[in-house]
């Protein structure tokens, strides 16, 4: 071979300029179309585009998605955005689910045309694919030296992993936004005012002076802060920054001339701007009565100084180590560029730096100076007051309580990266455009074939995650016929726990099933909780608690709990989930419910079974416990059907991991005899406590804590009267005081942890353990 590899690229290249220009065109046209079908292929399996198949999405966040569509799909269009068919009886609005309001009202008005299962996040995808190549192009093509340069920066614009790992949260790949405010940023240039003629009728000049006003770039803007407004606040406030900082551009120069004139045009613009998409959030729905604007876990989800280099997880590349975060941090401030565009970046400085010709630059990467101030903000949002690189802590700076608690509006703050790495690619691209072609012609493909190498198994990854789309079943859980009839036998489904993370499939599928046929649940996994349905949610377990269901409802048992005894017999169980059917269901062939072994050890965490055997005294589980709620609480474990590492014990002893708030005594009472006396502090601590031998002898083995100040006075906390019967309807929101407790209460309330039960005479006794709390 005569020329070296590296100038095949080059050659090859040279070689189309002797094709026929018909030939070049028809290949570039056919090119143009079919790289963003590959792209598309590179990373999703194709079987998601039918829009008939809903089984995949059953999982994590796509579940979400789905049965916010499926349920707005399913409801009236009196209520414009809102449904009540999730989150019964309060509803949420589709933006809450995260249901891509702009598809969702797109498709509703065909529903009674559309398949019976019907989605459309696979298509979603696809479009946003082709639409963040399209915008890509339009970024780069005014600054290629030729179409073929552009393509192949459209192409690089369009392989950031950031892009294709935001799948999950199929919004979020709406990407395309952010190239959009790029192109009106930095290629979109303010309208030259229209001189009036003498003698132009009133109406023209009317007319021509608001095509003045709105002139190309202030449609621009409209356009795109509407759109996305529709789409998903978070990219909504990328825009919004950026869109400032174009605002800023032509603000400041008026205010320091004090040039009136220009400062109303300028002001105006931007009052009316920044209207339409508050316009479109409303549309949405964002605008709901008790809704929380915030979700906590600010700093969480942040994005570390290593974003951009660290592919985080080591099969995601090729070339560079993956240094582990936090999980938060990996997640949503997940921000590798890839290795071919980290040697683009790293190319541009050096060609910027050595070669006179990639200095003709400078006037493009003055034109970015409006983008600084925004990428400030965005970068500080997205790094947080805890900066972190590799996983480690640089430094800390802390917040007040209020502080965080508005930050946590954006909680999931590492997305903020994404705009300057965008623009960091594409300032790469043009200082790369401006350097001889020869460089381009070498160096622009080497990119993108390193791009491709370095992310082979990311993408075999992405393909992964969507492999499910290939079979057309929907229901894995719950595949029995039964579950039809018994929704449609019922007027609605209440599940129990309310906490759906519990187990998120087995309530995606009869959730489908129930919105699928118009029929409301009493819970969901909402994007922010209304504060509201929590206080009508907590309502319905604590009656539970007391044996009251409304018998005119399916009620559903995400995990294995004990029913009180007034609802023991109308326990049964299908496709091994435990149910209690509505009164029009009876007859249906049923079977009794089994327990599944429970284990010796049980936690009362958010996730975790215990908060089940709870009873009404007690209050929202956290991570890592639960409080109680009041001087007394109790604990109900069915005993008989507790697996023991030692079969048939004997006696057992009953390990407690617990704290309070302050200093307390607690007396524990074990099946009403007291069998212990706890000092508790806000330390966390270990305590053993030998059961007497009759706890084996029940079904149930009930234990009772009683919390006194350490003075051995009783703690008396009055709570509202619940009234006897069904609680039902709005009006379940009387039947229990708000979920905060009052002052005094808290104070003396305890978090319990954990607890075992252990054999007595094989398992050794473990000392009393005090953990920094």
């Amino acid at each position: 071979m005569r020329l070296p590899d590296w100038q095949l690229p080059s050659r090859a290249i040279d070689g189309l300029k002797t094709t026929p220009q018909a030939v070049r065109n028809g290949l570039f046209r056919g090119l143009c179309i079919i790289t963003p079908v590959l792209l598309f292929l590179a990373f999703f399996n194709p079987y998601v585009l039918d829009p008939t198949r809903i089984g995949w999405l059953m999982v994590a966040d796509w579940g979400q998605h789905v049965l916010g569509w499926n349920a707005f799909r399913h409801s009236p269009w009196a209520s414009v955005n809102h449904e009540s068919l999730l989150y019964w009886p309060t509803g949420l609005s589709v933006i809450y689910t995260d249901s891509n309001p702009l598809f969702a009202f797109i498709f509703k008005p065909f529903r009674d045309i559309l398949p019976r299962d019907f989605q459309y996040i696979g298509p979603w995808f696809f479009f946003c694919v082709c639409m963040h190549f399209v915008f890509a192009w339009k970024l780069v093509r005014p600054h290629a030296p030729n179409r073929w340069a552009a393509l192949g920066g459209a192409i690089a614009l369009s392989a950031l992993p950031c892009l294709y790992y935001r799948m999950r949260h199929d919004t979020l790949m709406a990407q395309w936004l952010i190239l959009w405010a790029l192109h009106l940023v930095v290629n979109v240039r303010p309208g030259v005012p229209t001189v009036v003629a003498e003698g132009t009728s009133r109406l023209k000049a009317i007319l021509s002076g608001i095509g003045d006003f709105f002139d190309g770039k202030t449609r621009g803007w409209i356009a795109l802060l509407g759109l996305t407004g529709m789409i998903h606040p978070y990219i909504l406030f990328m825009v919004v920054i950026m869109w400032g900082g174009d605002m800023l551009r032509y603000f400041w120069p008026a205010a320091r001339t004090l040039d009136r004139k220009a400062l109303a045009l300028v002001t105006t613009r931007g009052l009316v701007t920044f209207a339409v998409p508050l316009l479109t959030m409303g549309l949405a729905g964002a605008y709901t009565t008790g809704q929380s604007p915030g979700a906590g876990g600010w700093a969480y989800y942040s994005a570390g100084i290593d974003a951009f280099f660290n592919p985080v997880v080591q099969d995601f590349s090729n070339f560079l180590k993956a240094w582990p975060q936090s999980p938060g941090q990996a997640f949503e401030g997940y921000q590798y560029l890839g290795f071919g565009l980290l040697v683009l970046i790293v190319s541009a400085v050096i060609l910027y730096v050595v070669t006179p010709e990639a200095k003709e630059s400078r006037p493009f990467l003055r034109s970015l100076k409006p983008l600084i101030l925004p990428f400030v903000i965005l970068a500080a949002f997205a790094l947080t007051n805890r900066v972190q690189a590799f996983g480690q802590t640089l430094f800390y700076v802390d917040l007040p309580p209020a502080t965080k608690n508005v930050l946590a509006i954006l909680r999931a703050s590492g997305r903020f990266l994404w705009p300057i790495g965008y623009c960091m690619v594409f300032a790469a691209l043009v200082v790369l455009y401006k350097s001889r072609a020869r460089t381009v012609a070498v160096l622009l493909p080497a990119v993108l074939v390193l791009q491709a190498v370095d992310l082979n198994g990311f993408a075999v990854t992405m393909r992964e995650a969507t492999v499910l789309a290939e079979k057309p079943q929907t229901y894995y859980l719950t595949q029995s016929p039964l579950w039809d009839k018994l929704v449609a036998q019922s007027n609605g489904v209440d599940f129990y726990p309310v906490n759906v993370h519990f187990n998120d499939k087995l309530f995606y599928e009869l959730t489908w099933r129930a919105t699928s046929q118009a029929k409301p649940v009493n819970t969901m996994y909402p994007a922010r909780e209304n504060l509201i349905q929590i206080a009508h949610m907590r309502a319905d377990q604590d009656a539970f608690k007391r044996g009251q269901v409304r018998n005119d409802r399916l009620f559903v048992f995400l995990k294995q709990c004990d029913a009180p005894p007034e609802l023991q017999s109308r326990l049964r169980m299908l496709d091994g989930v435990w149910i209690i059917p509505p009164d029009g269901a009876k007859d249906l062939p049923l079977q009794q419910p089994v327990w599944s072994p429970l284990s010796s050890e049980v936690r009362f965490g958010w996730l975790d079974q215990g908060t089940c055997l709870l009873d009404e005294n007690w209050s929202q589980p956290e991570y890592d416990g639960t409080w109680t709620e009041g001087p007394k609480a109790e604990v109900q474990i069915p005993i008989k059907h507790v697996q023991f590492d030692y079969a048939n014990p004997r006696a057992i002893d009953l390990h407690l991991k617990a704290k309070s708030f302050r200093p307390v005594l607690v007396k524990v009472l074990v099946n009403g005899r007291k069998v212990s006396e706890l000092s508790l502090t806000h330390r966390t601590s270990e305590h053993t406590i030998q059961l007497p031998s009759s706890a084996l002898r029940n079904e149930n083995l009930s234990i009772r804590f009683v919390v006194e100040r350490p003075d051995g006075e009783p703690v008396e906390i009055a709570h509202a009267d619940t009234a006897p019967g069904a609680v039902t309807g709005r009006g379940a929101i009387q039947a229990r005081p708000a979920p905060d407790m009052r002052s005094e209460a808290r104070e003396l309330a305890i978090k319990l942890m954990d607890l075992r039960l252990v054999d007595r005479d094989r398992q050794p006794k473990p000392k009393a353990i005090a953990f920094t709390g």
